[in-house]
């Protein structure tokens, strides 16, 4: 792994480590998307500074060169977290359906009693 490519990593994992620790001293983030993101800093910063674990990942998984393991590794990451995020929006999106269902339910039922009231 190049000297470019590590300073790159331990940049990224510093500057990234900061962004969250901004965002959680605001109140901007959930600690469980911070504890992720923090993780996946931390196993930056550990690869950049000891590139033999990326050595070792890339001849463990059979990958030719550890910087194709490190942007491999990213991908994946970057992956799982788009997963994670797709499962809380179809959730997020049924929990809303149902809201506006029973909502409009509510509505109709007091419109219905509203009429009744008028009627009589």
């Amino acid at each position: 792994m190049t000297l470019t490519l590590r300073i790159v990593l331990l940049f990224i994992a510093i500057v990234t480590g900061a962004w969250i620790l901004y965002k959680i001293n605001k109140s901007k983030l959930k600690m469980e998307d911070a504890i992720f993101w923090i993780l996946a800093a931390i196993l930056l910063l550990i690869m950049g500074i000891f590139p033999k674990v990326a050595y070792f990942m890339a001849v463990l998984l059979g990958i030719e060169a550890p910087s194709n393991f490190v942007f491999a590794f990213l991908i994946f990451v970057c992956l799982m977290k788009i997963l994670s995020l797709s499962i809380k929006v179809s959730q997020l999106e049924e929990k809303l359906s149902i809201m506006a269902d029973e909502s409009a339910i509510q509505l109709y039922e007091m419109e219905s009693e509203r009429m009744e009231e008028t009627s009589d």
